[in-house]
């Protein structure tokens, strides 16, 4: 039994260990993307609410897929909805791919990340889970940093922008 309660806590995503500062609330448009799946579009609302931040997650009917809470590091449920690690994961890796750059020691550690540009001026960075690769976020245009895809160690991918609004 311990073991499982041990396994569980490894599996869980990465969070900053500091509260990053990056502007809220957002709305966006996440396409979700794996070999062999169907593409999944999703709109995200993140917000603060307290010393907390809300992640709802909807499908484009607005039928709520994962609610979210983060507080003081630990992730809760928001609602009564069943846990959703694969929404949890993108919500970890959206914070990862927010935390300003100059900040990301403080919030992940020394070394636990990794940042290049490229000669195209794509510009990405990864966050290392020991050896391994955990996600990889990429922008393809400097001028446009509120878009890129995220990448994970499992093959699933997200592209996040955000959220148009219809005139």
């Amino acid at each position: 039994m311990l073991l499982a309660a041990l396994a569980g806590c490894a599996s869980a995503p990465p969070v900053p260990a500091r509260d990053a500062h990056f502007s809220l609330p957002r709305q966006l448009h996440v396409v979700q993307s794996a070999t062999g799946q169907p593409r999944v579009d999703t709109m995200l609302v993140v917000q603060r609410e307290g010393a907390a931040l809300r992640w709802s997650l909807f499908d484009p009917m607005g039928v709520p897929q994962a609610r979210q809470m983060l507080e003081a590091g630990h992730w809760r449920n928001d609602g009564f909805l069943r846990p959703n690690a694969q929404a949890r994961d993108l919500f970890a890796a959206l914070m990862f791919a927010w935390t300003p750059q100059a900040e990301l020691d403080a919030a992940y550690g020394a070394g636990a990340w990794r940042a290049q540009r490229h000669d195209d001026g794509t510009a990405e960075r990864s966050l290392l889970d020991g050896a391994q690769v955990r996600w990889t976020v990429r922008w393809p245009q400097a001028a446009r940093p509120d878009v890129f895809t995220i990448s994970g160690a499992d093959g699933v991918m997200w592209r996040v922008e955000p959220l148009k609004e219809s005139p």
